[in-house]
């Protein structure tokens, strides 16, 4: 018998690659069109877009880690390395193998070429978004510092560069912090705190006389529209005006509403005066507009309100703000309302980042993501758990999605008066920095504020989160009265959220909840919207997430509710696979579409999104997302498309499984391979549907308003083509086809008429992993006379990820204590690959055990976290010959504790 140790395992599939996904380009064609280069390639923020401006996103030097005088000009950042803007420090260290990631500062340099057309005008530079503290300095000197890493700030850098020459550089330097501070929220949350200059970097240069670029990163102009039906719009326009002249000023202040063309619609001009120094805000009101045309998803119309400052001889300035027509209501029991018609809310949660580039996109990804969800038939979208980046504002606007914006307070609060005001001020400047996005119609503020109350729970705790809730509440009605405002809440078995008053302060009520992952059965989801309806008829609802990770590389041939500890409620095994994610999906829509009362749905998430301390079957990672990180989707997109969209969809459910194994348990020894029957379901918004299976008609199914089909079909061993086949509406023939390759495992291991090749099991697993090699691992199961499995022992999955692995699927699930795995093999010579990793112990010392295959020692005194590491992938392989028509048995002989096993996989030589 041969042995190997550790050697020989054929793992290519990096960590990186499972995590960024494989193969992204034609689906994402099929999906949306790309964005127009021309369109979206680094657009300027629409508080300067009208401006001289420049885009400093090239030529910086980073270093993480504090050192002294790296704010100052003769500093040497020579040994420092070259980034381009967006960048963070966490792209890499927030994916790895070790635990945790850096959090601390970093420091950005870089330079301004100081330019003739530059004297006697005002120079700010503007951030997109820096987390989570910056202080910028130019020149030496400290010019600005902000806390918050998810909204814009901008500092003024006039008297700083005043005296470099023409031509010359000025020196920059940004200090960015992203460690965990107590006073700033959010303190904690299920995604990865990205540091780093993350978005744009833009020098902005006006004239003396400017509208408000520091009134907390805003454009400096305010439109609302107080009115608005089908017959009539009345537009206010509030502008904060600022003279930088040492002298008076007169000008004058002009708002023009333009059509999509650039026609004038009306017009306001106001003659103003401003004193030295002076800031002062200009209101108008404008003529009505009417029979406006109204912005909706459906037809995202856009007007544009010009505001002008014009010092007589030239403009001295200009903002342009989108301006959409729409008026909106809910109503607790008949939902939303928009433009006077009730207009259900369905659509999807997404987080800013990309795993493998973490929070440092692009605007042309901000853009692709935007479409993505709007291509999948949404038209709601909630910017989870903070304000994300300009391109996105303005990417909803003109797609046609509503938007739930929400500042970034997450879990727990900290009962200091820095948090509050902190809180306080992200709150203002998400509403000033996006107050003109006709898209964002919900202001948030909270996000399962009370799933981390401190044990034990210090006394008025929960009184100082409904404090601070309703100073939030009474900010965000001051600063926009006409939006609405809304709070998440999770399952709370306490019942806190309602006793505490905290969900009687906004004006929706909207709920994460997670029936059949985290606790509870599926039908338990609906129980919970007819309970807080019935408890509270009065408040509007909104179901704010709901999901289940998956893993494309998991599969359950017969999916079920996943079992729920009767003493704890909570749910005691979580299954990843594809086919049970679906199952929550769907039966989550059925009760949404049952109760058309409902303000809103968002599923969690649009996209896998980076959570550094995620410990599931991809590391790292939100897995709840229906789109991998590279953004190609999970068939159940498709189950939306189908649901929310009128244009034709048909989509087999199963091109993220086209690698299947199976037995037909009766098959007969001697008949030869047999076809094994397993479910394919297809999701449709078609009336009926044909399947064909290798040219074969399967029959025609009626479908209804689940959107879905099941058909139970009969695999053979290899090559399976499946076409599904319906019409449209117009007759037209719609079709979608895959090819599903299916590996046979007869019943009886010795028949002759199936010749053994290989056979691999996933120890303790109720599903199939299909490995890097397109090998399926088999679920696990109690050995039966003639075939395979376990003899004795008990299954488990490990809560934490697998070490020095991609495959952590295989090594997370595990049978613990049993005496033997049995083989009823055909005589012959076989290779025996054995995984391993220890999904408990620690220390050595803990864990020892020898494996044989037959009575041949394969390893003696074997101590996994010895040899390789606690949770630390570890493979034996060996050869071994099976004789005299007694199979093959490999023996796990406990020493010291429980022996354990996470995957055995048997080949013919």
């Amino acid at each position: 018998m041969g042995f190997k140790e550790n050697e020989g395992s054929g793992r290519t599939t990096s960590r990186r690659s499972v995590l960024t996904g494989l193969a992204a380009g034609a689906a994402l064609a099929a999906l949306a069109a790309p964005a127009s280069a021309s369109t979206w390639t680094n657009r300027p923020p629409q508080a300067t877009r009208q401006r001289e401006r420049e885009l400093l996103n090239e030529g910086w030097r980073f270093s993480t880690g504090d050192m002294a005088s790296a704010s100052k000009n003769d500093f040497d950042d020579a040994g420092w390395t070259d980034v381009t803007i967006p960048h963070t420090w966490n792209a890499q260290d927030a994916i790895d193998d070790p635990a945790g990631y850096y959090r601390g500062p970093g420091w950005y340099r870089s330079s301004l070429k100081i330019k003739k057309q530059y004297e006697g005008k005002r120079l700010f530079m503007y951030f997109e978004g820096a987390n989570q503290v910056a202080d910028v300095y130019v020149e030496g000197a400290h010019v600005g510092h902000h806390v918050g890493g998810y909204q814009a700030f901008s500092v003024e850098i006039t008297d700083q560069v005043a005296n470099v020459k023409n031509g010359n550089d000025a020196t920059i330097a940004v200090r960015v912090d992203n460690s965990h501070n107590l006073d700033i929220p959010p303190l904690s949350a299920d995604f990865t705190f990205y540091g780093g200059i993350y978005r744009n970097v833009w020098l902005v240069v006006t004239e003396p006389v400017h509208l408000d670029l520091l009134d907390h990163a805003s454009s400096g102009v305010y439109v609302d529209t107080p009115l608005v039906n089908t017959s009539a719009a009345t537009i206010r326009v509030r502008s904060r005006v600022v003279n930088d002249l040492d002298t008076e000023a007169s000008f004058t202040v002009q708002n023009i509403v333009l059509d999509d063309r650039g026609n004038t619609v009306v017009q306001g001009k106001s003659r103003v005066t401003l004193t030295a120094g002076e800031t002062r805000e200009i209101e108008q009101t404008l003529p009505t507009i009417s029979q406006p045309r109204l912005w909706s998803p459906e037809s995202p119309y856009l007007y544009t309100v010009a505001t002008v400052i014009d010092g007589g001889a030239r403009s001295t300035d200009r903002v342009d703000s989108p301006l959409g027509l729409r008026w909106f209501s809910v109503d607790a029991a008949t939902g939303f309302y928009l433009n006077g018609e009730r207009y259900p809310l369905r659509g999807a949660n997404r987080h800013q980042d990309q795993v493998g580039k973490g929070n440092a996109l692009t605007d042309e990804e901000h853009v692709r993501d935007l479409q993505l969800i709007k291509a999948m038939g949404a038209n709601v979208v909630r910017l989870a758990h903070y304000p994300q980046a300009p391109a996105v504002l303005e990417a909803a606007d003109e797609l046609g999605l509503v938007l739930w914006e929400e500042a970034p307070l997450v879990n727990e609060i900290t009962r200091t008066e820095a948090y509050t005001q902190n809180s306080i001020n992200m709150q203002i400047e998400m509403i000033r920095q996006h107050y003109n996005h006709p898209s964002i119609i919900f202001w948030g503020y909270m996000n399962e504020i009370l799933i981390r109350v401190p044990r034990p729970t210090p006394e008025g705790y929960i009184q100082s989160v409904v404090d601070l809730a309703q100073s939030l509440e009474d900010v965000t009605r001051a600063e926009d009265p006409y939006r609405l405002t809304v709070m998440a809440c999770n399952r709370d078995t306490a019942d806190r959220y309602n006793t505490s008053g905290l969900t009687a302060i906004p004006m929706i009520v909207a709920w994460n909840l997670y029936y059949n992952w985290y606790y509870g059965n599926l039908e338990g989801f609906a129980e919970h919207l007819d309970r807080e309806r019935a408890n509270y008829p009065d408040r509007p609802l909104w179901v704010s997430e709901y999901g289940a990770d998956t893993d494309s590389r998991l599969h359950r041939v017969d999916v079920e509710q996943l079992p729920v500890n009767p003493e704890s409620g909570r749910v005691s095994y979580q299954d990843q696979s594809i086919e049970f994610g679906e199952l929550f999906h769907e039966t989550y829509v059925q009760a949404i579409n049952d109760r058309p009362w409902l303000v809103g749905t968002t599923l969690w998430a649009q996209f896998e999104f980076g959570a550094e301390n995620r410990t599931g079957s991809i590391p790292h990672v939100n897995q709840k997302g229906i789109m991998h990180p590279d953004r190609t989707p999970k068939d159940v997109y498709f189950f939306y498309q189908a649901q929310w969209l009128d244009t034709p969809v048909l989509r087999i459910a199963s091109h993220e499984w086209q690698h299947r194994a199976g037995t037909a348990w009766d098959a007969t020894p001697g008949a030869g391979t047999q076809p094994v029957r397993q479910p394919v379901k297809i999701y449709t918004n078609l009336n009926a549907v044909e399947l064909i299976l290798n040219g074969t008609s399967l029959g025609v199914q009626d479908v209804g308003d689940s959107r879905t089909a099941v058909w139970d079909v009969p695999f053979v061993d290899r090559r399976n083509d499946i076409v599904a086949v319906g019409r449209d509406a117009g007759g037209r023939r719609v079709e979608d086809k895959v090819r599903i390759t299916f590996a046979y495992n007869a019943p009886q291991l010795s028949d002759p008429s199936v010749p053994f090749e290989r056979l691999a099991l996933s120890a303790g697993a109720i599903v199939q992993y299909t490995d890097p090699h397109e090998l399926v691992w088999i679920e696990d199961r109690e050995y039966t006379d003639g075939a395979w499995g376990a003899v004795g022992g008990t299954t488990g999955l490990a809560g934490k990820w697998t070490n020095g692995s991609p495959e952590d699927p295989l090594y997370q699930t595990y049978r613990e204590g049993m005496s033997a795995y049995r083989f009823d093999l055909p005589d012959g010579r076989y290779e025996v690959r054995l995984r391993f990793a220890d999904p408990r112990m620690t220390s050595p010392g803990e864990r020892v055990f020898t494996v044989k295959l037959g009575n041949t020692v394969l390893k003696e005194n074997l101590d996994l976290v010895a040899v390789a590491g606690a949770s630390t992938a570890h493979d034996l392989v060996g050869t071994t010959e099976v004789t005299d028509g007694q199979g093959l048995i490999v023996t796990f002989d406990a020493l010291i504790g429980l022996p354990v096993v996470s995957g055995i996989d048997v080949r013919k030589l």
